[in-house]
């Protein structure tokens, strides 16, 4: 040893005994030996050590993430401080930025991604996947500044959303018209916003993350996705994705089951739902809308429910269904057999069949059935509707709930409607009656039969089990906003309101309770005055 740059050499000599180790000296005894020169090597050569450590470590994690998510196997959960598996896109579309809209966007867009971050990746302990949120707005016509000349993006970008502006989905004057056509004449009128509905699509072209999920604005993430994220994410033929394709049979939908075995989703087949997932690839997600169907004559062709996607990105498949739309196959008929697009019978019976609803279902159940899956829909974008036909109503769309024992009164014929065959085709359907679904089990609900709660409506009426589930259901939505930095510990001292109620709650069996109390404290827990009087967020820019 050179004992001008380490010191003198130790020597020990052995006399049969061990020998008592010397005083180890400290570091900074080492360091004070050193001079100035070699304390400046020692420093360069450490920190080229730290540098190489972390490098390696970095290089390790860019190329796991670079890993096909269908090439990756995971065997046990993350600790908590551990990263994400991966992270999904949360979308939301506008298109067109109403007064009206923009007057309650902000606190629509703040408590939809407070509800995902509360269920996602790191907030909920639970969860493995993290969350990352775009909004898609239209380009302003003119070519100006969207940040400028937009308000619903600069809205939606204070609320935490990155904005990203989308020329027309669709140019309606390119579409083909095919003989017997009639797509090109009838898609600007068709459903709630004609073809820039077909904006959604703008999901596909997420292709940074592995999986994105389309919602509307008036929908509320109450559980992780989870179950949903693993199935895409690994393979069947590891034992986490047995594990998640064993799971997903409970959330999955069973006309589903049924049309993968029969090709009849209101018939059954001899193998369970487990056994048909077994080994599935998904590629999507949705549900569907059976109040837009004439049971018995139209259930085998039901349109999607355009609040909810869960789709792979893939810019394959967006082009490959903005072609279908170009092809112009589409064809009048309102009988769900011949018409529709490319005559496979989802047509204009469906609300929005020539956009998302038909286009959707037709991909879905036609094209990828193998790899698209439909959720039971009291699960995930549940509306708290009547898995059955009313009695109510002559037409049989009419969505009447199910009345209430209490409430029926059979000299009165408003009050003694009854419940008929099940919207979905099957003899039996209470595995889909979302009206009386204890909303412990769901996953995402959607605020369209319940009504925004930001509009605040008296919660005493009580008829059907309808009411006491979308009272509950409008208490989640101010629960997450309670949670939102500086919305929360609200004073009840300016709610008015009758104390004694009665209010109504879904008890365990399904029946109904009725307790004293006012209902804009239990339910709108403080943020709405009284009937009609909302007391908005205030606009700042959200983390």
């Amino acid at each position: 040893l050179d004992p001008n740059r380490f010191g003198q050499p130790v020597i020990v000599i052995s006399s049969g005994m061990a020998p008592h180790p010397p005083p180890r000296p400290s570091l900074r005894s080492f360091l004070e030996r050193l001079d100035a020169s070699q304390r400046r090597i020692l420093l360069v050569a450490s920190f080229f050590v730290v540098v190489s450590v972390l490098r390696l470590r970095w290089d390790w994690d860019r190329r796991l993430l670079a890993t096909p998510a269908t090439a990756r196997e995971y065997s046990s959960p993350r600790s908590a401080a551990a990263p994400p598996l991966a992270t999904a896109a949360y979308a939301v579309s506008i298109t067109s930025c109403t007064p009206k809209l923009a007057a309650r966007l902000f606190d629509a867009a703040a408590v939809l991604r407070r509800s995902v971050q509360l269920n996602s990746w790191p907030l909920h302990p639970e969860s493995r996947y993290g969350a990352k949120f775009y909004a898609f707005t239209l380009k302003p016509p003119d070519r100006s500044d969207p940040s400028v000349s937009d308000r619903c993006y600069r809205v939606l970008a204070s609320a935490g959303w990155e904005v990203i502006p989308q020329d027309p989905p669709l140019f309606p004057d390119l579409i083909k018209e095919p003989e017997g056509s009639v797509l090109k004449m009838g898609i600007g009128g068709d459903g709630c916003c004609g073809h820039m509905e077909l904006i959604k699509l703008a999901t596909y072209k997420l292709t940074d993350h592995e999986f994105a999920v389309h919602l509307d604005l008036d929908t509320l993430v109450v559980h992780p996705l989870d179950e949903l994220y693993d199935v895409m994410y690994f393979k069947s033929d590891t034992d986490e994705g047995r594990s998640a394709r064993e799971k997903l049979a409970d959330v999955v939908a069973p006309t589903y089951v049924n049309r993968r075995q029969t090709g009849n989703p209101s018939k059954s087949g001899d193998k369970t739902a487990k056994e048909v997932l077994a080994n599935i690839t998904v590629d999507g997600y949705f549900t569907k809308d059976y109040n837009m169907i004439i049971p018995g004559r139209q259930e085998q062709r039901v349109g999607v429910q355009g609040g909810f996607l869960a789709v792979r990105p893939s810019m394959d498949t967006y082009f490959h269904l903005v072609s279908l739309v170009y092809s112009g196959e589409f064809y009048g008929g309102f009988d769900a057999r011949t018409g529709g697009w490319f005559k496979s019978g989802y047509g204009k019976h469906i609300w929005g069949s020539m956009t998302i609803q038909g286009l959707m279902a037709y991909h879905f159940d036609i094209e990828q059935l193998e790899n698209s899956v439909e959720l039971n829909r009291c699960r995930y974008n549940n509306i708290a509707d009547n898995a059955r036909v009313s009695s109510f109503a002559r037409n049989p769309k009419f969505p009447r709930c199910t009345l209430l024992p209490f409430v029926r009164n059979a000299s009165n014929p408003r009050y003694n409607f009854n419940d008929k065959q099940c919207r979905d085709g099957r003899d039996k359907c209470d595995d889909t009656d979302c009206q009386r679904f204890p909303l412990k089990k769901a996953r995402i609900l959607h605020y369209t039969y319940c009504k925004s709660p930001w509009k605040c409506n008296s919660c005493e009426y009580l008829e059907t089990y309808k009411e006491p589930t979308c009272y509950e259901m409008v208490r989640e939505w101010f629960r997450a906003r309670g949670t939102i930095p500086g919305e929360g510990n609200r004073t009840l001292d300016r709610v008015k309101g009758n104390e004694k109620g009665p209010l109504s709650f879904i008890r365990e069996d399904g029946e109904v309770e009725l307790r004293e109390g006012n209902c804009f404290k239990e339910f709108y827990l403080g943020y709405c005055m009284e009937e009609g009087k909302y007391d908005p967020m205030k606009h700042r820019k959200l983390s």
